[in-house]
């Protein structure tokens, strides 16, 4: 009983960017960037937009980075400095709304640029997908977290066990949302 008390308390919350309903999001957390046999870790973040086509489906971008710092390794021929990767992307959200909790997966396609002291900076066609979830604090602010892997699709397909060949970032952050 008081389990569905928590549940219900606050009021009517209504779907994340539901039909004809604006999003915008900024995210902060710690990100990977694999970049050959290093893994450094850091900061990572960004801005996250959606726009409601209906109650489960949105459209959305967004735009993030992420850095590391890398140590200098002379007998691997690695020089120290920071380690970065941006990406901008679109593509489509689905949102499952249970109740005050709503679950969501992302899929975007876009363009990222990695680069620092680990390899040559480089700039690919790449695809985010996200997993996440936001709990509706007021009718429109929600806080969640994302879990997020940008990756070369073609790499991916060539290379499904291992995640693909080619650099990426996993990251996982904190969401803060507001609904318009």
């Amino acid at each position: 009983m008081a389990f569905a008390i928590c549940l219900f308390a606050g009021g009517g919350a209504r779907a994340a960017a539901g039909a004809n309903e604006l999003e915008v999001a900024g995210r902060v957390g710690i990100g990977v960037i694999n970049q050959g046999s290093a893994h450094p870790w850091g900061p990572a973040g960004g801005i996250d937009v959606a726009y409601g086509l209906n109650d489960a489906w949105a459209l959305s971008g967004t735009l993030q980075g992420s850095s590391a710092s890398v140590s200098a390794d002379k007998s691997a021929g690695i020089a120290g400095g920071t380690e970065h990767a941006v990406a901008a992307a679109v593509g489509v959200t689905y949102t499952v709304d249970i109740l005050r909790l709503v679950p969501y997966v992302t899929l975007q396609l876009g363009i990222a640029e990695l680069g620092g002291p680990l390899a040559p900076s480089e700039t690919m066609f790449a695809s985010a997908l996200a997993l996440g979830g936001d709990y509706f604090l007021t009718v429109r602010l929600k806080a969640g977290v994302m879990f997020q892997y940008l990756y070369r699709p073609q790499d991916l397909l060539s290379d499904p066990r291992n995640l693909g060949s080619s650099p990426f970032t996993f990251s996982t952050t904190v969401r803060l949302a507001w609904v318009f």
